[in-house]
């Protein structure tokens, strides 16, 4: 591998195909956007794109939880036009396609869908920060503001915040004329305290334990990880037929601190047994760690992935690190250097590795479980959930609602430090008013929705508690929550009136 600069941006190439392939990857990602913001950096990756060319290569761009990137693949002088058509492009956006790219994330049911297990376990340890803001749908693209658009753009894709990768021949007179600013600080991802092991529900598939590890990277540590996802398939999969696979899943938040989760689908109904040999499996290896045979085949399965790469791959995969590397500031190393000093790590190492980390554990599983805890494992509530009364003014849907069971036993509760919305099972779901990280309207309602960094919702429908507790919740709401936090739907939005 190679580094050199161009226009001040670092690049990462190596000697490659005959076809040369090019990736801008810039710092910027999910984790960069808020609840309110939600599909924001997507929508500009998608507006980059759309104002580009039509060419004849492999051209595509994706955005990740911490890094967006613009790649092609194909002769030199074409790569070439593609990568400072991107960066004229982020240097001066064209919104003339914004409401149709709105549509194709819609399309993509991008803006409801969220995240999944994993990204449902980052939620329940950073709440909206971080990480775990790639839970949270968001309320749609269609709230973006071109205001709001147009500053991501001019924020976050910038040269001190990019990063380019060659690989192949080296375009040649190749330029990269991004607006000369360097990168902003990232938004912190903010965990949640945790003293003891834990467990919570998701409304999510599949069991998950995702394990909180600080300090340099510890290549014991994913050893630990790898042996207990070969127990859990051995016990889960072939002794007892509840699943069909688990996988290890690592990401670093920041230089120091990474996130490693081991998750498991489950037979339907079979979630709590799964759940339970999770727990019970990673509680043995922080006691005794695994065995000599099981280290050793977890470092052969390593060893037969890398053999079984192909070679470009490998190069294109390290190139690609580097660059993520140099525009998030974590140290990522090559798959050799991985790889060898996993095949370093022994017995000892990871059992203290697991053991080190065996107070972050969180395990999670469906909500619709039967999995009600286990010894050693404390309650971990997802969101701001209480069955305790919240002092304040409640507002309760219409009496002729209420008996004619439209809506329920359900309430708001208005108080001095924040809103609360009791369910019919008598579940509080609390907001502080300084966690408010969002309202937003209800398209086809003329409600508003609330909702907290803690990842409660308060949902107010004007078809269930009336046009009068709407006015009240939304007037209260502007005396105590910054008008930023508000999301409009973009001009031309049709609202449709109950």
């Amino acid at each position: 591998m190679q580094t050199l600069q161009i226009d001040g941006v670092p690049v990462f190439s190596a000697p490659g195909p005959r076809r040369t392939t090019l990736a801008l990857v810039f710092g910027v990602g999910i984790q960069d956007e808020t609840y309110q913001t939600r599909e924001l950096t997507h929508l500009v990756e998608h507006l980059v794109m759309g104002s580009l060319p039509k060419r004849n290569i492999q051209c595509n761009a994706t955005t990740t939880v911490d890094s967006t990137s613009f790649y092609a693949t194909g002769r030199p002088e074409a790569v070439r036009e593609f990568v400072e058509g991107v960066c004229a492009a982020v240097s001066d956006l064209s919104l003339h396609r914004a409401d149709a790219e709105i549509g194709v994330l819609q399309a993509e049911d991008c803006s409801s869908s969220g995240g999944g297990l994993v990204e449902s376990l980052w939620a329940a340890r950073y709440g909206l920060t971080g990480p775990g803001v790639a839970f949270a749908g968001g309320p749609g693209p269609q709230f973006l503001p071109d205001e709001a658009i147009r500053a991501h753009a001019a924020t976050w894709f910038v040269r001190g915040n990019a990063a380019l990768v060659c690989h192949g021949e080296l375009p040649e007179g190749l330029r990269l004329p991004l607006p000369d600013r360097a990168a902003p600080p990232h938004r912190p991802a903010v965990p949640r305290h945790q003293v003891a092991p834990a467990w919570t529900r998701s409304w999510t598939p599949g069991v998950g334990l995702q394990l909180s590890a600080t300090g340099p990277w510890d290549p014991a540590l994913r050893m630990g990880a790898d042996v207990l996802r070969e127990r859990v398939q051995d016990l889960a999969r072939t002794e007892r037929g509840l699943s069909y696979h688990a996988d290890v899943v690592t990401h670093d938040v920041t230089p120091d601190r990474r996130e490693v989760t081991v998750v498991v689908d489950a037979r339907e109904g079979q979630e709590g047994a799964v759940a339970e040999i999770l727990w019970t499996q990673f509680q043995e290896l922080c006691r005794t760690g695994p065995t000599e045979a099981e280290l050793a085949h977890a470092r052969e399965g390593l060893v037969e992935a890398v053999d079984a790469a192909d070679e470009d791959d490998l190069v294109g995969s390290d190139l690609m690190d580097a660059a993520v590397g140099a525009v998030t500031g974590i140290d990522l190393r090559t798959v050799a250097e991985g790889l060898e000093a996993c095949s370093r790590a022994t017995v000892p190492e990871v059992q203290a590795a697991l053991e080190r980390v065996r107070r972050t554990a969180l395990l999670q599983v469906p909500e619709w479980s039967d999995f009600a805890g286990l010894p050693g494992l404390q309650r971990w509530l997802l969101c701001g959930l209480t069955r305790e009364p919240v002092p304040g003014r409640t507002l309760r849907p219409p009496l002729a609602k209420r008996v004619l069971g439209k809506a329920g036993d359900r309430a708001i509760v208005l108080g001095d430090q924040g809103i609360a919305h009791r369910d019919p099972d008598g579940d509080v779901h609390a907001i502080a008013w300084s966690q408010v990280e969002n309202v937003f309207p209800i398209l086809d309602d003329g409600g508003v929705v609330v909702v907290g960094g803690n990842l409660c919702m308060v949902p107010v429908e004007r078809a269930v508690f009336g046009q009068r507790a709407v006015d009240q919740v939304s007037a209260r709401l502007r005396e105590v929550v910054h008008p930023q936090r508000w999301s409009a739907p973009r001009p031309g939005t049709v609202v449709p009136v109950g």
